[in-house]
């Protein structure tokens, strides 16, 4: 849904009619925010241990994001500009911070599934 969100924004320029843009811009910024909350309290549930590190990324990533916002509007920065630099930080984000989390739970998943070992004798 990102990246279509991303494909439709990038339709536009910003010479074009402001008010077809920013409700597009105000989908983006909640479903990005919506995304982060999900797979924080996602990680929270499942007690990733590095989920204090990634949430902070998640706000580095945020920050950034309302900025280029701030800067599309402005027209201070070129919409393809910003949707090639939110596909990038979030491919990149997705490729990597993302994976460490899924190959963990997957990891936790099987051990929990394990059957416990019986001992006999000793």
């Amino acid at each position: 849904a990102l990246f279509k969100l991303l494909d439709q924004v990038s339709t536009h320029r910003r010479d074009s009619d402001v008010e077809d843009l920013n409700p597009l811009l105000d989908q983006l910024l909640e479903h990005t925010f919506d995304h982060f909350a999900r797979e924080e309290k996602a990680m929270e549930s499942w007690g990733y241990p590095e989920h204090a590190l990634h949430s902070k990324e998640h706000q580095a990533m945020r920050k950034s994001f309302i900025e280029s916002l701030r800067q599309v509007v402005k027209g201070s920065m070129a919409i393809p500009v910003f949707v090639q630099h939110v596909k990038e930080s979030f491919t990149y984000h997705f490729e990597t911070e993302d994976m460490l989390f899924v190959c963990w739970q997957q990891r936790a998943d099987r051990e929990l599934k394990r059957p416990v070992p019986i001992r006999v004798g000793g």
